[in-house]
């Protein structure tokens, strides 16, 4: 049986690569997806499954399946590349290469420092020496840009130019596959799902706009847009709205909601986990919400056809606790590492898709939902909601539930 597949990319930029990864290891095993509905960084990966700017434009349909292949993975294995050099790291723990400073001057000082020639490295070759000595120019660059930063600036920072760099907005459009990226509209109050035809670099931008470390993202209608990663940060809302009848199983990588909540390392740690705490919670508790909306589904069945959903599976991620602090680090070897945890997680998910009766069982979400601590506790709150649908009336006047 030929099975209609999504998957939902969201999770905080450190942790990039585990996605790009995780990308890597569906795409090696010929795991397609009809659709990629995306929020936050997620969106930078599902752009370059779909439509990366390697080479000539060839990511669109018209393109030799072999070239498609060629520059989906090429552009995957490129991200690496976009983090900081452990030498450097280790003195200023900041990922100069993706976040600038504010001001007018940032995106010509970034294309400036784009032109520059630099040492070809492979994206996964730690060349200790090399990688500084490309990494340096970054650093100096992002030094040497005048920055308009004060207090009434309604940012830390500028948008960076990696997107542009890696992604065929233009030949999106023709690209295989549905996509889906989020923003919150700040003048509307509500969530804006832009669709492959709808998603430039702007909207792009807007999906990246996180609060405090960047402005809002003014539109050329008018709207002024924030990540929609606090509002949506699973990327399920477009699959519940847009593609309900559409696919037959929904994949979701595991939050890892373990590598946030826990006790910082530091300062700087705890800042990060500062950011990422309310997204990670919301993320698991919109998953949990879909889980119960999907195990509803299932037990009324042709019953409630309107009340269908694409069945939730979670990937399981394993990472030993120990790494978690290291989760969070903007460094080359973290980045690598996490790209190979993806991938290998990504393999066994699919070859475990064989035995598809065993796989339904193991990993639909909702049978994960009771076991897990928060989302057991959390789900709790909505049983009597659940547990009323699916009562119905019977001469005895008794119950009469499905599960």
């Amino acid at each position: 049986m030929t099975r209609r597949i999504g998957i939902v990319l969201s999770g905080w930029a450190p942790a990039m690569t585990l996605m790009s990864g995780a990308m890597l290891g569906f795409i090696e095993q010929g795991v397609e997806f009809e659709v990629i509905s995306t929020t936050g960084v997620g969106a930078l990966i599902g752009l370059l499954a779909l439509a990366p700017k390697s080479g000539a434009r060839s990511a669109g349909a018209a393109a030799a399946p072999a070239a498609r292949f060629r520059n989906r993975v090429t552009a995957l294995k490129e991200l690496p590349n976009l983090f900081v050099s452990d030498l450097i790291y280790s003195l200023l723990p900041i990922n100069f290469k993706i976040f600038h400073k504010f001001g007018p001057f940032s995106k010509p000082m970034q294309e400036l420092r784009d032109r520059l020639p630099r040492i070809p490295l492979d994206p996964r070759d730690p060349s200790p020496i090399r990688r500084l000595m490309n990494d340096w120019v970054d650093l100096v660059f992002c030094a040497l840009t005048p920055s308009t930063f004060e207090l009434k600036s309604q940012g830390l920072m500028s948008p960076g130019t990696e997107a542009e760099r890696l992604v065929d907005f233009a030949g999106l459009k023709a690209a295989d596959g549905r996509f889906y990226v989020n923003a919150f509209d700040l003048n509307k109050g509500v969530l804006q799902i832009f669709d492959k035809n709808s998603t430039d670099i702007d909207a792009y931008h807007a999906a990246q706009a996180l609060p405090v470390l960047f402005a809002p993202q003014r539109m050329e209608n008018g709207d002024l847009l924030t990540t929609g990663a606090t509002h949506d940060p699973t990327g399920l809302q477009a699959i519940w709205l847009n593609e309900r009848a559409n696919l037959d199983m929904v994949i979701m990588l595991d939050p890892l909601s373990a590598a946030i909540w826990r006790e910082p390392a530091n300062i700087h740690d705890a800042f990060q986990l500062m950011l990422l705490n309310p997204v990670v919670t919301l993320q698991t508790i919109v998953a949990a919400l879909y889980a119960r909306a999907d195990h509803l589904a299932a037990r009324l069945g042709s019953d409630k056809p309107e009340l269908k959903l694409p069945a939730l599976y979670q990937m399981p991620i394993a990472i030993d606790k120990k790494y978690f602090p290291k989760m969070l680090d903007w460094t080359h070897s973290n980045a690598v590492a996490l790209e190979t945890i993806g991938y290998h997680s990504a393999v066994a998910f699919a070859e475990s898709m064989k035995d598809f009766a065993k796989f339904d069982e193991t990993y639909r979400h909702y049978r994960n939902v009771e076991k897990d601590t928060r989302l057991g506790q959390f789900s709790k709150v909505l049983n009597p909601m659940f547990e009323r649908i699916t009562e119905r009336p019977n001469p005895a006047g008794q119950r009469g539930d499905d599960g």
